[in-house]
């Protein structure tokens, strides 16, 4: 009842529609959903009827069953193969291919969220129980149960998808708190066990358990050693020389198995005061992880990310370009005027400036974003022209050269090169490299010297250190001086971080016929004053 509930409200989601039921993701939980349904239903129909009839009724149920089975295949093996990545979505195959999306699909592969994640950030989200789930794992092992079996997948699993996005660390989170919580709780077992056999009153009790499960464990024994020779003389008598030979192996087994037992309690059993050390490190090992955890949810996932912080020595600096811009934007333009700029700002600048927006976070819509991408890559005239097109007041850039602030537009830059080229052939990836790099000083190529977003972003930068040195890249810039014909800039935040371009109107073609048709006529009086021709 929950899965076809939940997935007739996921329909009903524009976004979603259809795709809860017709993508490739979803056949493999819908087809357990039908088996388990199946099977319930068989067991119910068995109870009810007779052998013979139930017998009946299966062959029957079977025989329909694979003629409706047979008829829904085919029908989904056509849809999957009309559809050109077979059902499946973009994510879905970065998941099985972490190349897919950055051969194929550019727009998925530049989101951040999709990128796979550094050792440092396991560290970061997880802390201490990066180094549990190995312990963990070992202890699922021991013994092999479908439960522990079930975690071992499920771990591994999550350790997969945690490897090709950062954004599914959320997967591994579960799957590695309770693989830490097995460790831990195996390892308290031990201590635990071990500081209680060696107290003072509790020692006696389990010297005495230890003797009488030996002890036990002889009688037993021998008992079986009696009944085994009475089976024996009941069918034939040995001779005295196999007599003694058994005797002395059955001895020799006795003696192992009283041995035995005692040496492996022995060997689970910690020393005293390691055992204490111990279970102290590992309730400060808790205590700190309690701590970090807090820490990491107050200062890299709670704090806003539109207001950045930097501590130095100076104490802590607060970076506010962002509301700063917006707060431009809401009182300096009108109500519809439109803004362009690249899609990771599109939702703050409809939120905050309540301005329309060309693309946004939203990113179905992969050839606006191109458009987008195109304009910034082309030539200022071209990409003049392409905003023309989209009804565009202005052009919004991120720029973190000043302060070093690494997410700017610049850093993104090859991206929006990568997705505008998808769409628009003529832009090409290589003419933005210098033998293969990404460059932006004095040896980048003409072409990123000359695009949109290197003169939006490094216009009049000269002049905050006389120099031109981008700090978050570590260079001079290739072009210093330069001058902009169809944009200028209306507004600059405090560290430089937002900058905010306005389009400058086309001009007016009919005054300038109307100049020119007046020269003409002027020079024409003139010349007929003087006598002389005037193309002369």
């Amino acid at each position: 009842m929950q899965v076809v509930l939940g997935t007739l409200l996921a329909s009903l989601v524009p976004v979603v529609g259809f795709n809860a039921v017709m993508t490739s993701e979803h056949f493999a939980s819908f087809l357990v959903f039908i088996v388990i349904h199946v099977v319930a239903l068989a067991y119910y129909i068995k109870g009810i009827l007779s052998p013979k009839m139930f017998k009946v009724a299966v062959t029957l149920v079977l025989a329909v069953g694979l003629v409706v089975c047979s008829a829904v295949i085919a029908v989904l093996i056509a849809m999957v193969a009309s559809s050109p990545t077979k059902g499946w979505s973009g994510r879905s195959l970065s998941l099985l291919d972490p190349t897919y999306a950055s051969k194929y699909i550019p727009i998925i592969a530049s989101v951040s969220e999709h990128q796979p994640p550094t050792w440092p950030s396991y560290f970061m989200d997880i802390n201490v129980l990066a180094f549990l789930v190995p312990a963990g794992i070992i202890a699922c092992f021991l013994p092999l149960s479908d439960a522990s079996s079930f975690m071992v997948l499920y771990i591994v699993t999550s350790v997969y998808f945690s490897g090709v996005m950062v954004r599914l660390m959320l997967v591994l989170a579960p799957a590695a708190c309770i693989m830490s919580g097995i460790a831990l709780s195996e390892a308290f077992d031990v201590f635990t066990r071990s500081i209680k056999c060696q107290l003072p009153g509790v020692s006696q009790n389990s010297q005495i358990d230890v003797g009488d499960s030996t002890s036990g464990s002889v009688v037993t024994q021998d008992e079986v050693v009696k009944t085994d020779k009475t089976e024996d003389s009941l069918k034939e008598r040995p001779s005295k020389k196999n007599k003694k030979k058994e005797r002395e192996r059955e001895r020799e087994n006795v003696e192992k198995a009283s041995i035995k037992t005692p040496i492996q309690k022995r060997l689970l059993v910690l020393p005293l005061e390691s055992s204490v050390i111990a279970l102290l490190l590992l309730v400060l090992l808790g205590a700190f992880y309690v701590v970090h955890c807090v820490w990491a949810a107050a200062e890299a996932y709670s704090a806003p990310s539109i207001v950045l912080t930097s501590r130095s020595h100076d104490g802590l600096h607060v970076f506010d370009d962002f509301r700063e811009a917006y707060a431009w934007l809401s009182h300096n333009t009108e109500v519809d005027d439109k803004v362009a700029s690249w899609w990771d700002y599109g939702y703050q600048t409809t939120a905050m400036a309540n301005r329309t927006v060309i693309v946004d976070n939203n990113t179905w819509n992969n050839t606006h974003i191109a458009t987008v991408g195109t304009a910034m890559s082309s030539p200022e005239k071209a990409a003049w022209e392409i905003f023309q097109s989209l009804d565009v007041k202005y052009v919004l850039v991120v720029f973190g050269g000043v302060v070093g602030y690494p997410s700017d537009d610049i850093n993104k830059f090859l991206w929006m090169v990568r997705i505008g080229g998808g769409v628009f052939p003529h832009i090409k990836e290589p003419d933005y490299l210098r033998d293969g790099q990404y460059r932006i000083d004095s040896q980048a190529t003409p072409t990123m010297l000359n695009c949109l977003m290197y003169k939006l972003s490094y216009y009049r930068f000269v002049e905050t250190d006389g120099k031109g040195f981008d700090r978050v890249r570590g260079t001079e810039i290739g072009k210093k001086h330069f001058k902009l014909t169809h944009f200028e800039e209306v507004f600059t935040t405090h560290h430089w971080m937002v900058r905010i371009f306005k389009l400058k109107p086309p001009k007016n073609r009919i005054r300038g016929k109307t100049k020119k048709s007046k020269s003409k006529a002027s020079s024409t009086t003139s010349s007929k004053r003087s006598g002389k021709s005037p193309w002369q």
